[in-house]
Protein backbone atom coordinates (compact mmCIF):
# COMPACT_ATOMS: atom_id res chain seq x y z
CA UNK A 1 0.00 0.00 0.00
CA UNK A 2 2.68 2.27 -0.11
CA UNK A 3 1.86 3.74 -3.39
CA UNK A 4 -1.60 4.60 -2.01
CA UNK A 5 0.09 6.81 1.13
CA UNK A 6 2.40 7.83 -1.06
CA UNK A 7 -1.12 9.42 -3.32
CA UNK A 8 -2.47 11.01 0.35
CA UNK A 9 0.59 12.23 1.48
CA UNK A 10 0.72 14.76 -2.10
CA UNK A 11 -3.14 14.82 -1.48
CA UNK A 12 -2.49 16.89 2.22
CA UNK A 13 0.94 18.07 1.10
CA UNK A 14 -1.37 20.42 -1.68
CA UNK A 15 -3.67 21.45 0.78
CA UNK A 16 -1.11 22.22 3.44
CA UNK A 17 1.15 24.22 1.36
CA UNK A 18 -1.25 27.15 -0.07
CA UNK A 19 -1.73 27.69 4.04
CA UNK A 20 1.63 28.98 3.37
CA UNK A 21 2.03 30.67 0.41
CA UNK A 22 -1.41 31.83 0.71
CA UNK A 23 0.40 35.72 -0.31
CA UNK A 24 0.50 34.48 -3.94
CA UNK A 25 -2.60 33.79 -4.92
CA UNK A 26 -2.48 32.12 -8.60
CA UNK A 27 0.53 29.92 -7.48
CA UNK A 28 -1.35 29.00 -4.82
CA UNK A 29 -4.11 27.58 -6.47
CA UNK A 30 -1.66 26.01 -9.33
CA UNK A 31 0.46 24.47 -6.31
CA UNK A 32 -2.82 23.10 -5.21
CA UNK A 33 -4.57 22.34 -8.15
CA UNK A 34 -0.85 20.22 -9.17
CA UNK A 35 -0.68 18.20 -6.21
CA UNK A 36 -4.01 17.27 -5.27
CA UNK A 37 -5.15 16.23 -8.79
CA UNK A 38 -0.78 13.99 -9.10
CA UNK A 39 -2.03 12.21 -5.39
CA UNK A 40 -5.40 11.66 -7.41
CA UNK A 41 -4.21 10.12 -10.22
CA UNK A 42 -1.27 7.69 -8.11
CA UNK A 43 -4.03 6.39 -6.17
CA UNK A 44 -6.47 5.73 -8.72
CA UNK A 45 -3.55 3.45 -10.32
CA UNK A 46 -3.54 1.63 -7.52
CA UNK A 47 -7.51 1.24 -7.05
CA UNK A 48 -7.11 0.55 -10.02
CA UNK A 49 -4.42 -1.76 -9.87
CA UNK A 50 -6.42 -4.07 -6.71
CA UNK A 51 -9.64 -4.22 -9.00
CA UNK A 52 -8.60 -4.96 -11.95
CA UNK A 53 -6.21 -8.16 -10.00
CA UNK A 54 -8.71 -9.82 -7.64
CA UNK A 55 -7.07 -11.39 -4.46
CA UNK A 56 -4.48 -9.63 -4.55
CA UNK A 57 -5.75 -7.35 -1.54
CA UNK A 58 -3.23 -5.18 0.18
CA UNK A 59 -3.36 -4.70 3.50
CA UNK A 60 -1.21 -2.43 6.38
CA UNK A 61 -0.98 -2.18 9.94
CA UNK A 62 0.39 0.76 12.28
CA UNK A 63 0.19 0.35 16.37
CA UNK A 64 -0.27 3.46 17.54
CA UNK A 65 1.29 4.41 20.96
CA UNK A 66 0.64 0.88 21.95
CA UNK A 67 -2.82 1.74 22.26
CA UNK A 68 -4.66 0.87 18.68
CA UNK A 69 -4.03 -0.17 15.90
CA UNK A 70 -4.34 1.65 12.65
CA UNK A 71 -5.37 -1.07 10.21
CA UNK A 72 -5.77 -0.79 6.10
CA UNK A 73 -6.85 -2.80 3.75
CA UNK A 74 -7.93 -2.45 0.16
CA UNK A 75 -9.79 -5.20 -1.43
CA UNK A 76 -12.19 -4.81 -4.21
CA UNK A 77 -15.13 -3.04 -2.54
CA UNK A 78 -12.25 -0.62 -1.14
CA UNK A 79 -10.75 0.04 -4.64
CA UNK A 80 -14.35 0.20 -6.59
CA UNK A 81 -15.42 3.43 -4.43
CA UNK A 82 -11.70 4.73 -4.22
CA UNK A 83 -12.09 5.08 -8.10
CA UNK A 84 -14.96 8.09 -8.08
CA UNK A 85 -13.06 9.50 -5.15
CA UNK A 86 -9.90 9.68 -7.13
CA UNK A 87 -11.50 10.66 -10.36
CA UNK A 88 -14.27 13.46 -9.00
CA UNK A 89 -11.84 15.50 -6.16
CA UNK A 90 -9.66 16.17 -9.11
CA UNK A 91 -11.72 17.74 -11.46
CA UNK A 92 -13.72 19.40 -8.31
CA UNK A 93 -10.16 21.19 -7.51
CA UNK A 94 -9.32 22.09 -11.04
CA UNK A 95 -12.79 23.42 -11.68
CA UNK A 96 -11.63 25.43 -8.65
CA UNK A 97 -9.04 27.42 -9.99
CA UNK A 98 -11.42 29.66 -11.72
CA UNK A 99 -14.42 29.37 -9.60
CA UNK A 100 -12.21 30.90 -6.43
CA UNK A 101 -11.47 34.21 -8.09
CA UNK A 102 -11.45 36.43 -5.12
CA UNK A 103 -7.50 37.24 -4.30
CA UNK A 104 -8.66 39.26 -1.43
CA UNK A 105 -10.02 36.06 0.15
CA UNK A 106 -6.50 34.55 -0.17
CA UNK A 107 -6.01 33.51 3.28
CA UNK A 108 -10.04 31.43 3.49
CA UNK A 109 -9.09 30.68 0.03
CA UNK A 110 -6.19 28.60 1.25
CA UNK A 111 -8.39 27.05 4.28
CA UNK A 112 -10.61 25.52 1.82
CA UNK A 113 -7.90 23.80 -0.10
CA UNK A 114 -6.67 22.65 3.34
CA UNK A 115 -9.84 21.27 4.18
CA UNK A 116 -10.58 20.27 0.81
CA UNK A 117 -7.32 17.99 0.40
CA UNK A 118 -8.15 16.40 4.24
CA UNK A 119 -11.68 15.67 2.73
CA UNK A 120 -10.47 13.74 0.13
CA UNK A 121 -7.60 11.76 2.03
CA UNK A 122 -10.39 10.70 4.94
CA UNK A 123 -12.43 9.44 2.05
CA UNK A 124 -9.94 7.31 1.12
CA UNK A 125 -8.98 5.87 4.37
CA UNK A 126 -12.74 5.37 5.32
CA UNK A 127 -12.95 3.07 1.75
CA UNK A 128 -9.71 1.25 3.00
CA UNK A 129 -9.83 1.36 7.08
CA UNK A 130 -9.98 -2.79 8.43
CA UNK A 131 -10.88 -1.78 12.33
CA UNK A 132 -12.72 0.39 14.61
CA UNK A 133 -10.61 2.84 15.75
CA UNK A 134 -9.60 3.53 12.03
CA UNK A 135 -12.87 3.76 10.44
CA UNK A 136 -14.03 6.09 13.37
CA UNK A 137 -11.19 8.91 13.26
CA UNK A 138 -11.41 8.83 9.40
CA UNK A 139 -15.14 9.24 9.08
CA UNK A 140 -14.75 11.96 11.91
CA UNK A 141 -12.09 13.59 9.64
CA UNK A 142 -14.55 13.53 6.88
CA UNK A 143 -17.29 14.77 8.93
CA UNK A 144 -15.48 18.05 10.29
CA UNK A 145 -13.29 18.93 7.19
CA UNK A 146 -16.49 18.68 5.22
CA UNK A 147 -18.21 21.26 7.76
CA UNK A 148 -15.46 23.51 7.68
CA UNK A 149 -16.11 23.45 3.51
CA UNK A 150 -19.44 24.25 3.72
CA UNK A 151 -19.24 27.39 6.25
CA UNK A 152 -16.60 29.29 3.82
CA UNK A 153 -18.60 32.14 3.58
CA UNK A 154 -18.80 32.22 7.09
CA UNK A 155 -20.49 35.87 6.92
CA UNK A 156 -24.03 34.57 6.25
CA UNK A 157 -26.21 33.62 8.79
CA UNK A 158 -28.05 31.03 6.51
CA UNK A 159 -24.34 29.43 5.51
CA UNK A 160 -23.68 29.38 9.22
CA UNK A 161 -27.00 27.54 10.12
CA UNK A 162 -26.52 24.98 7.05
CA UNK A 163 -23.27 24.08 8.21
CA UNK A 164 -24.18 23.24 11.46
CA UNK A 165 -27.28 21.28 9.90
CA UNK A 166 -24.98 19.60 8.27
CA UNK A 167 -22.67 19.29 11.21
CA UNK A 168 -25.62 17.23 13.60
CA UNK A 169 -26.83 15.34 11.29
CA UNK A 170 -23.18 14.18 10.87
CA UNK A 171 -22.68 13.71 14.64
CA UNK A 172 -25.83 12.05 15.19
CA UNK A 173 -25.10 9.76 12.82
CA UNK A 174 -21.84 9.19 14.29
CA UNK A 175 -23.11 8.47 17.20
CA UNK A 176 -25.60 5.32 16.10
CA UNK A 177 -22.34 4.02 14.18
CA UNK A 178 -20.45 3.80 17.64
CA UNK A 179 -23.06 2.14 19.21
CA UNK A 180 -23.18 -0.25 17.00
CA UNK A 181 -18.97 -0.65 17.04
CA UNK A 182 -20.04 -0.80 20.87
CA UNK A 183 -22.89 -3.56 20.54
CA UNK A 184 -20.08 -5.78 18.35
CA UNK A 185 -17.45 -4.79 20.66
CA UNK A 186 -19.21 -6.05 23.50
CA UNK A 187 -19.77 -9.34 22.11
CA UNK A 188 -16.15 -10.16 20.00
CA UNK A 189 -13.60 -8.49 22.71
CA UNK A 190 -11.91 -6.96 19.68
CA UNK A 191 -11.75 -4.15 17.39
CA UNK A 192 -11.10 -6.08 14.44
CA UNK A 193 -13.36 -6.11 11.69
CA UNK A 194 -12.69 -9.96 11.30
CA UNK A 195 -14.32 -10.65 14.16
CA UNK A 196 -18.02 -9.26 13.17
CA UNK A 197 -19.09 -12.15 11.33
CA UNK A 198 -18.84 -14.08 14.73
CA UNK A 199 -21.25 -12.11 16.94
CA UNK A 200 -24.55 -13.65 17.79
CA UNK A 201 -27.60 -14.08 15.08
CA UNK A 202 -30.17 -11.92 17.85
CA UNK A 203 -27.31 -8.87 17.84
CA UNK A 204 -26.72 -8.65 14.34
CA UNK A 205 -30.09 -7.00 13.69
CA UNK A 206 -29.65 -4.26 15.99
CA UNK A 207 -26.04 -3.76 14.69
CA UNK A 208 -27.55 -3.42 10.82
CA UNK A 209 -30.51 -1.06 12.40
CA UNK A 210 -27.59 1.27 13.88
CA UNK A 211 -25.02 1.04 11.13
CA UNK A 212 -28.04 1.08 8.23
CA UNK A 213 -29.61 4.59 10.34
CA UNK A 214 -25.86 6.25 10.62
CA UNK A 215 -24.76 5.30 7.72
CA UNK A 216 -27.63 6.21 5.92
CA UNK A 217 -27.61 10.02 7.53
CA UNK A 218 -24.20 10.47 5.67
CA UNK A 219 -25.75 9.43 2.44
CA UNK A 220 -28.96 11.02 2.88
CA UNK A 221 -31.80 8.44 3.02
CA UNK A 222 -35.38 10.08 4.08
CA UNK A 223 -36.11 11.27 6.62
CA UNK A 224 -32.57 12.16 7.26
CA UNK A 225 -32.05 13.45 3.83
CA UNK A 226 -33.08 17.15 5.52
CA UNK A 227 -29.13 18.80 5.78
CA UNK A 228 -28.72 17.66 2.13
CA UNK A 229 -30.91 20.44 0.27
CA UNK A 230 -29.16 22.83 3.10
CA UNK A 231 -25.49 22.24 2.90
CA UNK A 232 -25.05 21.83 -0.66
CA UNK A 233 -26.57 24.95 -1.98
CA UNK A 234 -24.61 26.54 1.00
CA UNK A 235 -21.04 25.35 -0.09
CA UNK A 236 -19.56 26.29 -2.49
CA UNK A 237 -20.00 24.61 -6.19
CA UNK A 238 -16.91 22.66 -6.53
CA UNK A 239 -16.99 21.36 -2.91
CA UNK A 240 -21.04 20.64 -3.76
CA UNK A 241 -19.70 18.95 -6.57
CA UNK A 242 -17.50 16.46 -4.10
CA UNK A 243 -20.16 15.83 -1.66
CA UNK A 244 -23.09 14.80 -3.84
CA UNK A 245 -20.59 13.14 -5.97
CA UNK A 246 -18.31 10.96 -3.55
CA UNK A 247 -18.96 12.08 0.33
CA UNK A 248 -22.47 10.76 0.39
CA UNK A 249 -21.46 7.32 -1.33
CA UNK A 250 -19.29 7.03 1.73
CA UNK A 251 -22.82 6.45 3.03
CA UNK A 252 -23.16 3.46 1.08
CA UNK A 253 -20.16 2.13 1.28
CA UNK A 254 -20.68 2.03 4.73
CA UNK A 255 -24.30 0.02 4.31
CA UNK A 256 -22.32 -2.57 1.80
CA UNK A 257 -19.05 -2.98 4.13
CA UNK A 258 -21.26 -3.67 7.08
CA UNK A 259 -23.67 -5.81 5.57
CA UNK A 260 -20.94 -7.73 3.98
CA UNK A 261 -19.05 -7.97 7.24
CA UNK A 262 -22.08 -9.86 9.38
CA UNK A 263 -21.75 -12.61 7.22
CA UNK A 264 -25.03 -13.96 7.34
CA UNK A 265 -27.46 -13.26 4.48
CA UNK A 266 -30.98 -11.73 6.52
CA UNK A 267 -33.72 -11.39 4.15
CA UNK A 268 -35.10 -8.62 6.97
CA UNK A 269 -31.96 -6.86 5.91
CA UNK A 270 -33.51 -6.84 2.53
CA UNK A 271 -36.84 -5.73 3.22
CA UNK A 272 -35.76 -3.22 5.51
CA UNK A 273 -33.47 -1.61 2.90
CA UNK A 274 -35.81 -1.95 -0.25
CA UNK A 275 -38.13 -0.49 1.52
CA UNK A 276 -35.91 2.52 2.71
CA UNK A 277 -34.79 3.01 -0.44
CA UNK A 278 -38.40 3.25 -2.46
CA UNK A 279 -39.33 5.72 0.00
CA UNK A 280 -36.71 7.70 -0.44
CA UNK A 281 -36.36 7.60 -4.06
CA UNK A 282 -40.32 8.49 -4.26
CA UNK A 283 -39.85 11.43 -1.79
CA UNK A 284 -36.69 12.54 -3.36
CA UNK A 285 -38.30 12.96 -7.13
CA UNK A 286 -41.35 15.01 -5.54
CA UNK A 287 -39.28 17.21 -3.44
CA UNK A 288 -37.36 17.93 -6.17
CA UNK A 289 -40.47 18.81 -8.63
CA UNK A 290 -40.95 21.73 -6.40
CA UNK A 291 -37.62 23.35 -6.16
CA UNK A 292 -36.70 26.92 -7.79
CA UNK A 293 -33.34 26.96 -6.48
CA UNK A 294 -31.08 25.05 -9.30
CA UNK A 295 -28.48 23.92 -6.14
CA UNK A 296 -31.22 23.02 -3.95
CA UNK A 297 -33.09 20.78 -6.68
CA UNK A 298 -29.54 19.06 -7.30
CA UNK A 299 -29.98 18.22 -3.45
CA UNK A 300 -32.93 16.59 -3.78
CA UNK A 301 -31.96 14.91 -6.71
CA UNK A 302 -29.11 13.36 -5.05
CA UNK A 303 -31.90 11.95 -2.57
CA UNK A 304 -33.83 10.50 -5.29
CA UNK A 305 -30.98 8.82 -6.34
CA UNK A 306 -29.20 7.48 -3.31
CA UNK A 307 -32.72 5.70 -3.39
CA UNK A 308 -32.18 4.01 -6.59
CA UNK A 309 -28.98 2.99 -5.41
CA UNK A 310 -30.49 1.92 -1.67
CA UNK A 311 -33.70 0.24 -3.58
CA UNK A 312 -30.92 -1.85 -5.65
CA UNK A 313 -28.88 -2.62 -2.27
CA UNK A 314 -31.94 -4.01 -0.89
CA UNK A 315 -32.96 -6.09 -3.94
CA UNK A 316 -29.40 -8.23 -3.99
CA UNK A 317 -29.61 -8.59 -0.37
CA UNK A 318 -33.05 -10.08 -0.63
CA UNK A 319 -31.91 -11.94 -3.45
CA UNK A 320 -29.08 -13.21 -1.69
CA UNK A 321 -31.06 -14.61 1.11
CA UNK A 322 -33.32 -15.82 -1.14
CA UNK A 323 -30.23 -17.66 -3.21
CA UNK A 324 -31.99 -16.60 -6.24
CA UNK A 325 -28.40 -15.78 -8.17
CA UNK A 326 -29.77 -13.51 -10.85
CA UNK A 327 -31.90 -11.22 -8.48
CA UNK A 328 -28.53 -10.61 -6.12
CA UNK A 329 -26.35 -10.30 -9.48
CA UNK A 330 -28.52 -7.65 -11.16
CA UNK A 331 -29.80 -6.31 -7.56
CA UNK A 332 -25.66 -5.38 -6.60
CA UNK A 333 -24.70 -4.60 -10.22
CA UNK A 334 -27.20 -1.67 -10.89
CA UNK A 335 -26.47 -0.31 -7.09
CA UNK A 336 -22.78 -0.12 -7.52
CA UNK A 337 -22.99 0.58 -11.65
CA UNK A 338 -25.06 3.61 -10.32
CA UNK A 339 -22.32 4.72 -7.60
CA UNK A 340 -20.34 5.38 -10.32
CA UNK A 341 -22.90 7.03 -13.10
CA UNK A 342 -23.86 9.56 -10.42
CA UNK A 343 -20.52 10.38 -9.10
CA UNK A 344 -19.80 11.38 -12.41
CA UNK A 345 -23.18 13.41 -14.00
CA UNK A 346 -23.68 15.07 -10.54
CA UNK A 347 -20.69 16.19 -10.52
CA UNK A 348 -20.65 17.85 -13.83
CA UNK A 349 -24.23 19.17 -12.81
CA UNK A 350 -23.05 21.12 -9.51
CA UNK A 351 -20.57 22.40 -11.56
CA UNK A 352 -22.66 23.34 -14.45
CA UNK A 353 -25.07 25.25 -11.24
CA UNK A 354 -21.85 27.05 -10.38
CA UNK A 355 -20.90 28.50 -13.81
CA UNK A 356 -24.51 29.82 -14.35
Amino acid sequence: MDTFFLSLAVIVCGGVLPLLIHRHFTVMKAVCCVMVSAGCMVGLVEALSVLLHPGGAATYSLPWLHIFTLSFQIDSISAYFLIPIFTVSPLAVLYSFHYMEKPEQSLRTAINYFFNAILIASMALVACADNIPTFALAWEFMSLSSYFLIVYDYQDKEIRKAASLSFIFAQGGAMLLFAAFAVIYSHTGTFDFSGIASIPESAKLTVFILAFIGFGSKAGIFPLHIWLPHAHPAAPSHISAVMSGVMIKMGIYGIIRIYALLGTPSMLFGQIVLIVGMVTGVLGVVYAMGQHDLKKLLAYHSVENIGIIVIGLGVGMIGVATETDAMAFFGFAGAFMHVFNHSIFKTVLFMGAGAV
